[in-house]
């Protein structure tokens, strides 16, 4: 059973396809199941059914064969069991709720010929609760016979079902008690789910990545500051990146392509793949899944807005893939459109000063990470050997630094429009907040202070302007910045 229900209501995937660790918890469910031997596999969905069927394909990669069910009601999912695995033999079915996994050992608990064999767990932490016929919590996997599915009442709910299955078992059925499951019912129940696979209470599952350490997991391409602090037990996913300063665990787990930034502050959380925590971000009892924030100590949800805070890192980069690929292609056209008048003012200057006609200087590709030693450079060209692009305006500005920088552009080190590209010295001498936004945003020949803020801007207006671009930034503000340029510098906010 995976017709799932998301957690919170608004998320866009069901709770098995949560990850726990390294990978979606149906597909731990899955590989603990084949581990034991079973090669049939029958899922009956509903909520997000195309987003499980393209993670597990038809099964070949296990050795096994998939076939998937499509339930009306997914509080209501059981009458389709009456049309599944049996072919038309007695054999025995074994029903798996794939937002719960058991450690159960299939091979040494058989199933009855006649009734149910349902696992159960005993819940010492609430003992009254959730009882089955008067036995403890159900997990909700259960051998069933041929009778006991053609017997199931007409359209019962999970309650419904767990009663039937409980008298049933009573009568010529079995129960079997088993230690607790690993569950992603809720959010709480999925941090507790890390913690006990971290901390090696659960065993059995297949992880990727080594122990580089006791207690402390690592996968390939990972980038771990020197400064960084892991206290175990910690997982870190493939190709993560992990800032200065930054402090993770114990009981953390982070999924593959994140970004965590320079003295955040990550414990007892699970960081979903592909998010970005922010500097100076301090998290606990959380579940992160890109800007959605899941507190457990409060039971709430709550979507951040701003990016700097909590993002999606795969948005980031399609945007900035795009948005780079547009400014390459604009760029080569221009180029091909003004080669002569490049020339020309290459032999005018030649002719009318000494030394060289063209110039470069050494700056920063951006966005960086805050790591010094991680910064890549490039030569930025220019027809002018003393100021960066955009500082004046008009035809000077436009032959002298503009058309040079196409190359750079076209080059994919450069945009057209940004912040100004600055060399790793200046880079070194700028405040730390105004650093940390610099780092982060994209560079580019156009800015926006020098569409607003004259030739001489100040260091305020420099810093308040390059603020406002990196909130800003999108395919509208760089046009709109790019005919306040070629217009002359008309205000257009």
């Amino acid at each position: 059973m995976a017709t799932g229900h998301p957690i919170p209501p608004d998320e866009p995937y069901p709770a098995p396809m949560f990850p726990l660790v390294d990978r979606p918890f149906i597909q731990h469910v899955v590989e603990f199941l084949v581990d034991q031997g079973v090669t049939e596999f029958d899922f009956i969905l509903h909520h997000a059914p195309e987003k499980i069927e393209h993670l597990l394909g038809d099964g070949g990669r296990w050795g096994s064969r998939f076939r998937f069910h499509l339930a009306r009601d997914p509080a209501r999912p059981y009458r389709l069991l009456r049309g599944v695995g049996f072919n038309g033999e007695r054999e025995p079915l074994l029903l798996v709720h794939a937002d719960r996994l058991p450690h159960v050992q299939l091979a040494q608990i058989p199933p009855a010929p006649e009734g149910p064999v349902l696992f159960c767990w005993r819940d010492r932490r609430n003992p009254s609760n959730g009882r089955v016929g008067g036995w403890p919590r159900w997990t909700g996997w259960a051998w069933l016979s041929t009778p006991c599915v053609a017997g199931l009442p007409g359209d019962p709910d999970e309650d419904g079902l767990g009663a039937y299955l409980a008298s049933a078992a009573r009568r010529k059925g079995a129960f079997v008690e088993v230690s607790e499951p690993l569950s992603a019912q809720s959010p709480e129940a999925l941090l507790t789910a890390h913690r006990r696979v971290l901390t090696r209470a659960f065993t059995g599952l297949l992880l990727t990545g080594r122990e580089a350490e006791e207690g402390i997991w690592m996968s390939r391409n990972v980038s771990l500051h020197p400064t960084a602090r892991l206290i175990p037990p910690v997982y870190i996913g493939e190709n993560c990146r992990i800032g200065a300063g930054a402090q993770l665990g114990p009981n953390t787990a982070v999924g593959r392509d994140c970004v965590l930034d320079a003295r955040c502050s990550v414990a007892h959380s699970a960081i979903f793949p592909g998010s970005y925590v922010g500097e100076d971000l301090e998290l606990a009892d959380v579940v992160v899944d890109r800007n959605r924030l899941i507190n457990v100590r409060v039971g709430t949800a709550v979507s951040v807005a701003d990016e700097f805070i909590l993002g999606d890192v795969a948005d980031s980069h399609l945007r900035e893939w795009l948005s780079g690929a547009l400014s390459r292609v604009i760029a080569v056209a221009l180029l091909a459109l003004t080669w002569p008048v490049l020339l020309a003012t290459a032999l005018c200057l030649k002719l009318m000063r000494n030394g060289p006609a063209l110039h470069r200087r050494g700056v920063v590709r951006l966005p960086a990470p805050p790591d010094e030693a991680a910064w890549r450079e490039f030569y930025l060209w220019s027809f002018s050997p003393d100021a960066a692009p955009g500082e004046n305006g008009g035809v000077r500005d436009l032959l002298l630094r503009f058309l040079p920088a196409l190359v750079n552009v076209a080059k994919g080190e450069l945009h057209l429009v940004g912040v100004p590209p600055r060399t790793r010295g200046e880079i070194r001498g700028l405040p730390h907040d105004w650093q940390a936004l610099y780092l982060r945003a994209k560079s580019g020949i156009v800015t926006e202070a020098s569409v607003h803020c004259g030739d001489a801007p100040t260091p305020d207006e420099l810093y308040s302007a390059e603020a406002f671009y990196s909130v800003t930034a999108g395919v509208r503000r760089d046009l709109k910045l790019l005919i306040g340029y070629v217009g002359g510098k008309r205000d257009i906010r």
